[in-house]
C-alpha cells in the first residue's frame, strides 16, 4: 500500500505541473475567444483595444505564479523605454517566461514580443493567443520590424535544444545561434541577457 502511494504521488507530482499549465495556456485562449466574440473585437491583435483582455490574463497568470511558484521579478526598471532585445535561458517548460511577460505587462503596461519555434504555431487552438500576446516566428525581418515599432522582443537563442538537453546547472546551448546579435547591430538597440 505505501509502494503504490509513494509511486501514485510521484506520478501525480511529476504530471501535474505540467498538465496544469497546459490547462491554463488553452482556459486563456477561450478566455481570449470570448472576450472577442463578446465585444466584437476586429482590431489588429498587437493593438491597445485587446488591453484589458491582456491585463486579465496577466492578472490570472501572475496569481498563479505567486501561489504555486512564489515568482519573484526583479531588474525590470534596467529595461530600455524604447526599443531592446531580451536574450533568456530556455528551460524545460518555459513556465518562469510567462510569468515574467504577464508582470511585465501589469507592471509597465508593456508587451514584449517573443520568437518562438515553428511548432508552436501547429499547436491546435491556439492562435488567438499567440496573437494577442506577441508569439512570432521570428524571422530577421519580423524582428526588425518589431524593434523599429519600439517594441521590446525576446529570443532564446538555445530554443528546445537548450530545453530537452539541459539540466539543473542551466548550461548555455546556444551553439551558432548569433543572429539575435545581428538583429540588435541591424536595428541598432540595446540586448539584454536574462537568466
Amino acid at each position: 500500500v505505501v509502494i503504490v502511494s509513494l509511486t501514485m504521488s510521484a506520478i501525480l507530482v511529476f504530471f501535474i505541473v505540467p498538465l496544469t499549465i497546459l490547462f491554463f495556456i488553452y482556459l486563456s485562449n477561450i478566455l481570449l475567444l470570448i472576450y472577442q466574440r463578446n465585444s466584437e473585437v476586429k482590431a489588429h491583435p498587437l493593438s491597445d483595444v485587446w488591453d484589458s483582455a491582456r491585463k486579465t490574463i496577466a492578472s490570472f497568470w501572475d496569481i498563479y505564479a505567486r501561489i504555486w511558484h512564489g515568482y519573484e521579478l526583479h531588474g525590470v526598471e534596467n529595461l530600455p523605454e524604447g526599443p531592446g532585445i531580451l536574450v533568456y535561458y530556455h528551460g524545460a517548460i518555459p513556465v518562469d517566461y510567462l510569468y515574467f511577460l504577464s508582470r511585465l505587462f501589469l507592471w509597465k503596461k508593456r508587451l514584449c514580443l517573443s520568437v518562438a519555434d515553428h511548432f508552436v504555431f501547429r499547436l491546435p487552438g491556439l492562435k488567438l493567443l499567440l496573437e494577442v500576446t506577441g508569439i512570432m516566428p521570428g524571422t530577421r525581418e519580423e524582428c526588425l520590424i518589431a524593434l523599429k515599432n519600439g517594441h521590446l522582443v525576446s529570443i532564446s537563442p538555445g530554443g528546445v535544444r537548450e530545453a530537452l538537453f539541459s539540466d539543473e546547472s542551466y548550461q548555455l546551448m546556444w551553439g551558432n545561434r548569433k543572429g539575435f546579435a545581428q538583429v540588435a547591430l541591424d536595428a541598432k538597440v540595446v540586448s539584454i541577457i536574462c537568466y
